[in-house]
């Protein structure tokens, strides 16, 4: 405790510090090909050292754009618009306090829309929409807290009805169906784990003509399946396992209500091997649990987990990365190279079309404070050899 109202303390020491400080940096980088890696401004912090504060500008290696937006006081603010490597938008979408917090909109990289929805503190939450390549819906369905929930249907690129059914917490429960034109697939779910899944085929009329069951180890189809066949009257004609599509065991076979019986040969090893790699994967993994159940009761730090899970800040020199509770509003402005004023508080969500500094500029200043720098060294050089 004593720990945690210390570091509040220095928190708020540097708060206040931050939001005395007004000298504006620009900060920019190269990848080694020399293309401009960044571009950005930030402030300088007696504590944390820089803190982006202005209109930043990420590149690819190729030299495209690959993210460009605001930050406020350390926090990335305003809305942010992310690029492929072909320059085409990847998303975008406002951020507050560091954190996606409203509508956003991601592409395929031919420019197709794939998703849109909403987030809040990073989690997305209410109905999102996706679409395939060509524009036909793929699936809706609905966030809460970042978790899929309620009932979904998912859809083809020709917007035929694929699997449906329900989630919870984000994970599938119950039954999932895929429905063709002359069989039904049902998925059975629990939290999450495989745990049935059967195969209905049926005559013209609605009949059922074939049930095939497969088995499920441990959340993983084997491959062996106990198949059903039925006449036209619904009365069961043969049943038998398959491996893969070929019968293995014992086959019954029912003919006016006389029962016959043909063995077709054992289990394969294949299918053998396959079960025991899955028991021995489950034992491996339960083995794994109860380790870290233990440790995790051993732990005799009565603060570890609030500090790995609750503290709502990271704070340190980290460059451009230092997130801070935010300290009140600043008014500050940067002159351009034309004399003109900006205020890098101004709201403006459209970053790629008003830029308060254009790329242009940018790199006309890093080119300048890259040769200055090249100059001074070369004159450092030619002193220390006089």
């Amino acid at each position: 405790m004593k720990n945690l109202i210390a570091l509040f303390s220095l928190l708020c020491l540097s708060a206040a510090a931050f939001a005395a400080s007004d000298e504006v940096v620009l900060r920019t980088d190269y990848y080694q090909n020399g293309n401009l890696k960044y571009a950005g401004y930030a402030m300088i912090h007696p504590e944390a050292g820089e803190i982006p504060h202005g209109y930043w500008q990420y590149f690819h290696p190729n030299g495209f754009l690959k993210s460009a937006g605001y930050f406020k006081e350390g926090y990335k603010c305003k809305t942010w618009t992310n690029f492929f490597e072909n320059g085409s938008v990847e998303s975008y979408g406002p951020y507050s306090k560091g954190m996606k917090d409203g509508r956003w909109h991601l592409f395929y990289k031919n420019g197709a829309k794939m998703a849109e929805g909403k987030f809040s503190d990073n989690l997305a939450k209410g109905t999102w929409t996706y679409w395939h390549t060509n524009g036909v819906l793929e699936t809706e369905g609905d966030f809460k807290e970042g978790k899929r929930v309620g009932k979904r249907v998912y859809y083809d690129a020709r917007g035929n009805k694929l699997w449906y059914g329900r989630f919870v917490d984000d994970e599938k429960e119950g039954e999932w169906r895929l429905d063709g034109k002359d069989k039904t697939t049902v998925a059975t779910y629990k939290g999450g784990v495989l745990m049935g899944q059967r195969e209905e085929i049926y005559y013209p009329n609605g009949d059922i003509k074939e049930k095939i069951e497969s088995e499920v180890i441990f959340g993983q189809l084997t491959g062996s399946q106990i198949k059903t066949v039925y006449a036209e009257d619904e009365v069961m004609a043969s049943q038998g396992l398959l491996f893969n599509g070929t019968p293995y065991g014992v086959w019954r076979y029912y003919e006016n209500g006389k029962l016959e019986q043909k063995e077709m040969g054992g289990v394969p090893e294949t299918l053998q091997q396959h079960r025991r790699s899955l028991a021995e994967a489950q034992a491996a993994a339960s083995r794994r649990a109860a380790a870290a159940a233990q440790n995790k009761d051993q732990n005799l730090d009565p603060m570890a987990n609030i500090r790995e899970s609750q503290e709502p800040f990271q704070y340190g020199p980290r460059k451009f990365e230092v997130i801070m509770q935010p300290p009140t509003q600043m008014e500050m402005t940067v002159t351009t190279d034309s004399g003109r004023s900006i205020d890098l508080n101004e709201n403006n969500y459209d970053v790629t079309k008003q830029n308060p500094r254009s790329f242009e500029a940018l790199r006309q200043m890093a080119a300048r404070a890259r040769e200055q720098k090249a100059a001074e060294e070369m004159s450092e050089e030619m002193k220390e050899e006089e």
